[in-house]
């Protein structure tokens, strides 16, 4: 398929051989962050890591100290918004202004403790899973990998490409995906997804086209397969075909799939029939 380049061939970079995991308290710098934090001095990075209850061993040298905020960058989920909107008011009341800082910073005497989403919804070792390489969402941005450890203190995955299996990459939590069961009941027909294009291990863009088929497995409704439009697979003569996809490479946009709990909806399949 043209329009979105195969992964896969000759074409690829060679990549280095992978990597053992690093134990939490390694000294080796993560390669996801691009700011070196080991440029900073030991106090700096000491009242970050006291301000955000990073967890380091008490006699960490600095370097250790710069690895630990490295990966608490690497990990940390941005609002943007929140973020903009801060440094607007601290223009509107000053760069310097004491009263910005005091409503502002607050320390109890107690650290922080970072906020961990439920670890019993992360993928287990040996899975495979959706995973986004890349910092922007171009189409084709996630793909097929397998999960090779899972860090419930950070919420960050060591997974491994499924396409070239020399590659291990980390990721945080919002960059990676289960796939699908077959069993979900929010695949309708006109549904906006993710699927993997035929012969590739790359998730694009897609709609499901026609309502899919549920059968029985075992007396538990499935969906074997799903019928999708991929976008920009136009041909010639500007027909887009309706492709197979197996159900389980089929998933739901990052949109849809990171969700808070009050916003929950339901998934349930359609009830078990009486006949097949």
């Amino acid at each position: 398929m043209a329009p979105f380049g195969y992964r896969g061939g000759k074409s690829l970079p060679v990549a280095r051989g992978p990597k053992v995991a690093k134990p939490l308290h390694s000294r080796s710098y993560p390669r996801g962050v691009g700011l070196d934090f080991r440029k900073l001095a030991g106090l700096t990075l000491q009242s970050f890591i006291d301000h955000h209850g990073v967890p380091v061993r008490k006699e960490a040298p600095p370097s250790e100290l710069a690895v630990a905020v490295a990966r608490h960058f690497e990990a940390m989920e941005i609002n943007e918004a929140e973020c903009i909107g801060g440094f607007l008011e601290r223009l509107d009341k000053g760069v310097g202004s004491t009263e910005y800082s005091r409503e502002t910073q607050f320390f109890d005497g107690n650290y922080a403790q970072p906020k961990r989403k439920k670890s019993k919804w992360a993928a287990r070792p040996g899975e495979q899973v959706a995973a986004k390489i890349t910092r922007n969402d171009d189409n084709g941005s996630w793909i097929l990998a397998s999960v090779q450890r899972y860090y419930p203190d950070t919420e960050a995955y060591d997974v491994r490409d499924e396409d070239d299996t020399t590659r291990l990459i980390r990721l945080p939590w919002r960059n990676v995906m289960r796939l699908s069961t077959g069993s979900e009941g929010c695949f309708e027909r006109g549904t906006e997804c993710m699927a993997i294009f035929p012969e590739t291990t790359s998730f694009y863009k897609a709609k499901i086209s026609k309502a899919p088929v549920w059968t029985l497995d075992h007396g538990d409704p499935v969906i074997k397969e799903i019928i999708v439009k991929f976008a920009d697979d136009e041909n010639a003569n500007g027909y887009t075909p309706h492709r197979r996809v197996p159900s389980r490479f089929v998933i739901l946009p990052p949109a849809k799939y990171f969700y808070d709990e009050h916003e929950d909806f339901d998934l349930s399949p359609p009830l078990k029939a009486a006949n097949p």
